[in-house]
């Protein structure tokens, strides 16, 4: 038995943990790098001051450049842009400030010819409330009178005989934004409407087939468009319980009764969501059936594992991993490697690890890290199997903008000109540009050959070879918790080796074969973060003491002869390996 293990084990170096194993061939999304784009901050092609199609499409080669496979444009449509175009009155037309549709057209075609996919955020919980729909729902017209959540005041009678009595809300339900009820009178209707995220974007009711049809209809239009997948935004939002109970409190002190006061046990990740997955997974597999190219389901929920698991086995390729993305300097490398070996030992057989580490949403990583670990993030998030997700201008360093609503948000940082290049001058852009933008840019980075540009690009080049696109993973820690080692590796491949020194204060010393065991003598240096003073091709001995700046992150890959790819230690095991075979058949045949 002992003997037979031996035999069938993948070969690789003894780390603390694997904790994936190599995989077979993949779909052109299972290795992607997802690229987030805001499209009214990315780049400005008129000089309006307001990022558009024609302003991505100049850009395109940047981003193939980079090491991009896709892009993810958050809304493009029809809409008053009061909450940053989720707020959505024309499912089927762009936003003017965008461009055209023939705008559009271009730029999937463009970014297909470069052969770059292109994902479109769906936004199916909500619409604005100045949507058709919502005014015709709201004059009680009989087609639309039911496309969204309305429900009577407690003491509708009363407030029906007499219109200066307040009416009372149906039950406790909270906003998550404005410490307020999601029940919102409108004084036409003489009914509340629900909302779950502000009174402008009321929720649409799921429970009606017409719904259903509207929204199936509108993912036949945009598939058949061209776009290669789509973004379901705030999924667990989508059903509401019906009985309407008031959901339990919860005993958090909080001084302020708002969302967080509340269990969302009737208002979040109710079941019905999964069956709508599968109903939206049938409809882009028919589109597959045709033509042979999968078109993607991404999601959007910040819900527990078991929710998000079950996204997968419903029909989603890319349930959104937040769990990496933290908005706080106190996570550890216990805490990251915790949560990668959480997802991936308990996701689906089958299915594919995915990170995300900073969008559109949440803060930047130099607010809460600092800058000391911007390479070390970016690497992180590439370094790790399936799908990375990363978010435009992370590449470069960018950092939040002083604006609470848009902190994520600000304009591309292109170059030093006046806006950073994002516009031509003619008009302000539509938010501040971040003052750094003289020194932070995209144009000065790519003659730095020590940038954070140059350094994705050179982690992001490695999700090309086979050990990144097909490789196992294994991971350690280092030096009581401050140092995080991440390895890559697949028989008859480089193997490749991530350290990272997540203490931005003090430089860590490291000697890799304290804890790591079958590697070679000497390690080549592929790359090292800006504030590494590792340079790329420099040897590392294994046996001798790294010492690792404050942040400092580096990318060792085993040092090979030509026409090899298998490091010394390496080949003493397949020796091996090759001499217990040989017993092994010994014994059979005197059995």
């Amino acid at each position: 038995m002992l003997l037979t293990f031996l035999l069938i084990t993948s070969i690789q170096l003894m780390y603390c943990k694997v904790i994936l194993r190599p995989t077979v061939e993949l779909d052109w999304w299972q290795n992607a790098i997802v690229y987030e784009i805001f499209p009214l901050s990315f780049k400005d092609s008129d000089g309006d001051g307001s990022g558009d199609f024609k302003g991505i499409t100049q850009k395109l080669d940047y981003l193939v450049d980079i090491g991009v496979t896709a892009i993810w444009l958050t809304p493009f449509f029809e809409s008053p842009l009061e909450s940053g175009g989720y707020d959505i009155t024309n499912y089927q037309e762009v936003h003017h400030v965008f461009g055209t549709i023939d705008d559009l057209k271009d730029l999937l075609n463009s970014a297909h010819s470069k052969n770059l996919k292109v994902i479109m955020d769906f936004v199916p919980n909500h619409t604005s409330d100045k949507h058709i729909w919502f005014k015709r729902s709201v004059n009680n017209e009989t087609h639309y009178a039911d496309y969204y959540i309305w429900k009577d005041a407690k003491n509708q009678e009363e407030v029906i005989k007499n219109n200066s009595i307040t009416p009372i809300v149906p039950n406790n339900w909270q906003t998550m934004y404005g410490n307020s009820s999601s029940w919102v009178w409108h004084n036409t209707r003489k009914q509340f409407y629900y909302t779950q995220f502000i009174y402008n974007l009321p929720d649409l009711n799921f429970r009606n087939k017409k719904v259903h049809e509207e929204m199936k209809n509108i993912l036949n239009y945009w598939i058949e468009f061209g776009i290669d997948g789509i973004r379901i935004d705030a999924l667990k939002h989508v059903y509401e319980c019906e009985s309407l109970e008031d959901e339990p409190i919860l005993n958090n002190n909080n001084p302020v009764f708002d969302y967080s006061s509340l269990d969302h046990i009737y208002t979040a990740d109710q079941v019905e969501v999964y069956d709508l997955i599968k109903e939206w997974r049938l409809l882009l597999d028919e589109f597959k059936q045709k033509d042979h190219h999968t078109r993607i389901i991404m999601t959007e929920s910040y819900s527990n594992h078991s929710v998000l698991y079950n996204y997968y086995t419903s029909g989603a390729e890319v349930p959104t991993n937040f769990n990496l993305m933290n908005d706080s300097s106190n996570y550890t490398p216990k805490d990251f490697d915790r949560e990668i070996e959480n997802w991936i030992t308990k996701m689906p057989f089958g299915a594919t690890f995915n990170s995300v580490l900073q969008n559109h949403d949440t803060p930047r990583f130099p607010t809460f890290y600092g800058k000391e670990l911007i390479d070390g993030l970016n690497a992180l998030s590439l370094f790790l199997p399936g799908v990375s997700i990363v978010l435009y201008g992370g590449e470069i360093g960018m950092e939040n903008i002083p604006d609470k609503t848009n902190r994520a948000r600000g304009p591309m940082q292109w170059d030093d000109t006046k806006y950073a290049g994002f516009t031509d001058g003619t008009n302000e852009p539509w938010v501040a540009v971040h003052p750094d933008y003289v020194t932070r840019n995209v144009q000065s980075e790519s003659y730095d050959p020590k940038s954070y540009l140059n350094f994705f690009k050179s982690v992001s080049k490695l999700r090309q070879t086979e050990t990144f696109k097909r490789g196992g993973l294994a991971t350690d820690i280092f030096n009581d918790n401050k140092v995080f080692v991440l390895n890559r590796f697949l028989q008859g491949h480089e193997n490749y080796t991530l350290i990272i020194n997540m203490d931005t204060n003090y430089t860590q010393r490291v000697r890799l074969s304290d804890k790591i065991s079958n590697l070679c003598d000497s390690l080549t240096v592929v790359v090292g973060s800006v504030n590494s003073n590792f340079d790329t091709g420099k040897s590392i001995l294994t046996a001798e003491w790294i010492d690792l700046s404050p942040g400092a992150t580096i990318i060792l890959t085993e040092k090979t002869e030509t026409g090899s790819t298998q490091s010394s230690g390496t080949q003493l095991f397949i020796t091996l390996k090759a001499l217990l075979l040989c017993l092994f058949f010994i014994k059979i045949c005197n059995i």
